[in-house]
């Protein structure tokens, strides 16, 4: 009796139109895709600005404390850019400062000007934050990773939708070995011109060794 209805129920299955057996298929059942990655992809992404927002500050800082005044005012349009949102233009454009930043206090390290009490200070709250953003960025190594991880295996379908976190997953290696150099090369300017070097910054170069 059971085989002649699992019978009847495949003859009737097989007549009916294309478009209601698919009414019948079992729904595959998602792993690291759709809201769970899209919001892996917030959490990330917040964890990378917060980091970059220390590291725009500290550009800030370093560079008033150097006379830089335009890349000064660069990093503090981009730090007002990711306050304001942070789309992956934000972050290319965050990026690209903290790239011509580095740049351009390596050259005042070669040639510094001047430096009274208050620019030696305000150099050393640049350290500081600096700092705090590498600190971030070796705190978000796992997210990074995980998240890598999960977009090897995502429908491709998807992958316009996080492209945020692709782009971080792509970026995270180089600009954590060049945020590495850039404080180390403070903290050596620093010891090297009697400008104090903050606790946070020792802390951030050891840990990211």
């Amino acid at each position: 009796m059971k085989q002649l209805h699992a019978a009847i129920l495949f003859v009737s299955v097989a007549a009916l139109p294309f478009a209601a057996q698919a009414q019948f298929k079992v729904p595959s059942i998602p792993g690291m895709g759709g809201n769970k990655l899209s919001g892996a992809q917030d959490q990330l992404v917040a964890q990378y600005v917060a980091a970059d927002k220390d590291v725009l500050d500290a550009n800030g800082k370093m560079d008033d404390a150097l006379g830089l005044k335009d890349q000064a005012a660069q990093a503090r349009a981009e730090l007002a850019a990711l306050n304001s949102g942070a789309t992956l233009d934000n972050l290319k454009a965050a990026d690209t400062a903290k790239s011509d930043n580095q740049a351009a206090t390596d050259a005042a390290f070669k040639n510094p000007p001047e430096m009274d009490a208050k620019a030696k200070a305000t150099f050393t709250e640049g350290l500081e934050s600096l700092g705090k953003g590498l600190l971030k960025y070796v705190g978000m190594k796992s997210s990074v990773s995980s998240f890598g991880t999960s977009l090897t295996s995502v429908s491709p379908a998807m992958l316009p939708k996080l492209q945020s976190g692709a782009y971080i997953v792509k970026v995270f290696p180089p600009n954590t070995k060049d945020l590495f150099k850039s404080l180390n090369d403070a903290v050596v300017f620093a010891k090297a011109h009697d400008i104090a070097v903050p606790p946070d910054a020792t802390q951030a170069l050891g840990s990211a060794l």
